[in-house]
């Protein structure tokens, strides 16, 4: 997998966990069929981009059986966590997945992932699925669209300099779920698909707030001309959750892949 230009941090990943849970919980049926697809009494289920273990935690008490996980990360110190016990860890990427398939795996899954990778990536990892038949389930890609209530004037500008910033270095970004269906669809796979949108407001303040900041950021590194824009249109933001006045939905999907 492509490193990403600031490594994921383990803060971050911890604090969408709640919103990640109930968005996921959204795609109703794709966890159960995911597993129907293999009728191993203990699958062996590769994670790829497995972080801290978010996607772990969730899917393991829903799996109806005990499962073997081996973690794919290409960070070696997320992977170090002391949470993952002792599942596999494999420090790697993409280019890893044939073997560790070929080795033996019922099923691939992964989380918030697909739209970090690079358009060669994802047609990688399609090309895998497709050799190997492999039933995969790919969650909280996040699809570029974003509605914020009340609106303010700046955040379409915001947003579309944000999807600029996700699209750089050869990443689909936020079209990576249709660029990854395509190639899958191509190769004879079935593709579901769910919108799994997080929902959030004063609530989920903590990350309401990381989540404007880093946005606002990216949207100034695309585009250094928006700094004074940006910089204004964050303030704002910041002003209408101190005041319990914001709600936000932020598009993600969940992609179901079997062997067609």
């Amino acid at each position: 997998m492509s490193r990403p230009t600031r490594p994921i941090a383990a803060d971050w990943l911890a604090l969408r966990v709640a919103a990640d849970t109930a968005a996921r919980d959204r795609a109703t049926g794709f966890v159960a069929d995911w597993v129907a697809a293999t009728d191993a009494v203990e699958p062996a289920i590769v994670d790829i981009g497995a972080g801290t273990g978010a996607n772990r935690a969730y899917l393991a008490p829903r799996l109806g059986r005990p499962a073997h996980w081996v973690l794919l990360d290409h960070d070696a110190d997320l992977l170090a966590a002391p949470q993952h016990g002792r599942a596999q860890r494999v420090v790697g990427g993409i280019d890893a997945l044939d073997a560790l398939i070929a080795a033996g795996a019922d099923l691939v899954t992964c989380s918030a992932l697909l739209d970090l990778l690079t358009a060669a990536e994802l047609d990688e990892l399609a090309e895998v699925l497709a050799r190997h038949r492999t039933p995969a389930l790919f969650s909280l890609t996040v699809d570029g669209t974003s509605r914020l209530d009340p609106a303010h004037p700046d955040d379409g500008v915001v947003a579309s300099a944000f999807n600029a910033h996700q699209a750089r270095d050869g990443r689909p970004g936020p079209n990576a779920v249709d660029h990854l269906t395509a190639r899958c669809a191509a190769a004879g796979l079935s593709v579901r698909r769910a919108d799994t949108p997080w929902l959030l407001d004063a609530g989920s303040a903590p990350l309401v707030a990381r989540f404007m900041t880093e946005r606002s950021a990216a949207a100034v590194e695309a585009q250094p001309e928006l700094a004074e824009v940006a910089a204004g249109w964050l303030t704002a933001r910041l002003a209408s959750l101190d005041a319990a006045d914001l709600r936000l939905r932020i598009g993600h999907v969940d992609l179901l892949i079997g062997a067609g």
